[in-house]
């Protein structure tokens, strides 16, 4: 392991340490001077990358919180040597209002992402991920769903750490604990507030040969109004799928640990 991942790895960790002292600081000095709401949720998730080849596999996610989001996405993944790059499509159901939290508004969202993954020492894994979204979200006027839409962009910026638990060897199954963070920001001319959310991790998992298991914590700390924010503390549980088209038989590896909406 040379002196400039090990280097990466430190200044990474103590990120995301800082990341989270700076959020709790940030919700306490929030709500002390503008209108914060804490919600509890819980975060069902299934995604699925299927090898197409050996530079191709076709990504597909479905997320369901309850009062929160719908979300079914696709895309195409070209893989290269230290970096993954994906461009798709995703529907979503949205809460028509903070009053009427069913889920009835519609966003389409054209995104793309770029994923570095990188090895490191003692069984931790470091992902980097950049993803755009390209937000067409339907109109609300006076509480009733307009047939036109208003668009949006949105760049979000990611960074988890993996933790394989002792060694694989024979074993079916091996654990592993998962820290991430992502900041989410609007950009345009139509946008009145920069900050989106910010999402904070903490999750443990099973990893098997094609599928893994992982149920956590995630503060997620949204602002839904120039002058309002939620504070949702969601119980998440994601199931993650490798398959593999008849005639193709390589190593194919989940890298992105972190999928989300």
């Amino acid at each position: 392991m040379n002196a400039f991942l090990i280097s990466l790895m430190y200044k990474v960790s103590v990120l995301l340490c800082c990341s989270v002292l700076l959020l709790s600081k940030s919700i306490n000095s929030i709500a002390q001077s503008k209108n914060v709401k804490s919600v509890n949720q819980f975060w069902l998730g299934y995604m699925s990358s299927t090898k197409l080849s050996d530079h191709y596999s076709w990504w597909n996610d479905l997320h369901y919180v309850p009062e929160g989001f719908f979300v079914a996405r696709t895309g195409i993944t070209r893989h290269f040597a230290s970096f993954n790059l994906t461009g798709g499509y995703a529907f979503l159901l949205l809460p028509q209002s903070q009053l009427n939290p069913i889920l009835t508004r519609r966003e389409h969202r054209p995104w793309g992402q770029v994923v570095f993954s990188f090895p490191l020492q003692h069984s931790y894994s470091l992902v980097e991920r950049i993803r755009y979204d390209a937000r067409f979200k339907q109109d609300i006027v006076n509480n009733e769903l307009l047939d036109e839409y208003s668009f949006t962009n949105r760049i979000r910026f990611l960074t988890a750490i993996k933790k394989m638990i002792g060694s694989s060897g024979s074993r079916k199954w091996q654990p592993y604990v998962v820290v991430a963070d992502e900041v989410l920001l609007n950009f345009g001319e139509s946008v009145v507030s920069t900050f989106d959310q910010n999402r904070i991790q903490l999750s443990f998992g099973l990893q098997g040969k094609n599928i893994q298991y992982q149920v956590g914590y995630m503060s997620r700390f949204v602002q839904t109004t120039p002058t309002s924010y939620t504070h949702n503390h969601t119980i998440l549980f994601w199931i993650t799928h490798k398959l593999t088209f008849k005639g193709h038989h390589s190593q194919h590896e989940i890298k992105d640990v972190t999928p989300s909406d």
